[in-house]
């Protein structure tokens, strides 16, 4: 996936070429959601909710074979999209897997969030990390709408998962502030 900072602020530009493209075809809601969102989070729902319609019927229940095209490759680009604000957590030991289960004992949304080899899968957007105590609001697991599970929990990271942590967070701060310092075009 995209690691440079250039690949990183281009991402959103890519994926808006693709909703341009699709909406010139097809007319639709997300050219305007997209467009009109004003900070990464709003940016962000805005292409779950896409990426729900590019797989769905709303956006592929047409006969043309331009719009299938461009659902798939909109698919393709927010699996991008969701590697920079999007994280998984393996827990580094048996006794880490405990306290973090331990942790979201109390929440019973959390504790359906751990998938089936013990990850969680957490927003970036939606956490933040104070020494190696990381505080998650939203979190996904397999079986989850396409928006993820709103939760409160915090469970303690080992160094190295909390140095991963700060870099991958480092990358949505690039992304973030180019989504934010873009100029939102006006929806026809």
């Amino acid at each position: 996936m995209a690691t440079s900072p250039a690949d990183i602020t281009a991402i959103p530009a890519d994926l808006m070429k693709l909703v341009e493209a699709l909406h010139r075809i097809s007319p639709n809601r997300f050219h305007a959601m997209v467009n009109r969102a004003a900070t990464a989070a709003e940016w962000y729902d805005a292409v779950l909710a896409l990426r729900y319609a590019a797989n769905s019927r709303e956006l592929r229940d047409t006969g043309d074979e331009r719009v299938h095209g461009l659902c798939e490759e909109i698919r393709r680009h927010v699996a991008r999209i969701d590697d920079v604000f999007q994280m998984a957590l393996l827990p580094a030991s048996p006794g880490q897997q405990r306290e973090w289960e331990e942790a979201l004992a109390a929440d019973g949304h959390a504790r359906q969030v751990f998938r089936t080899d013990g990850s969680l899968h957490i927003s970036l957007l939606d956490a933040d990390l104070q020494g190696t105590a990381l505080h998650v609001r939203r979190a996904w697991n397999h079986v989850c709408n396409f928006t993820g599970s709103w939760t409160d929990f915090t469970i303690e990271l080992d160094e190295a998962q909390a140095a991963d942590w700060q870099a991958r967070r480092a990358r949505l701060r690039a992304m973030q502030e180019a989504i934010e310092n873009r100029r939102p075009a006006r929806a026809p």
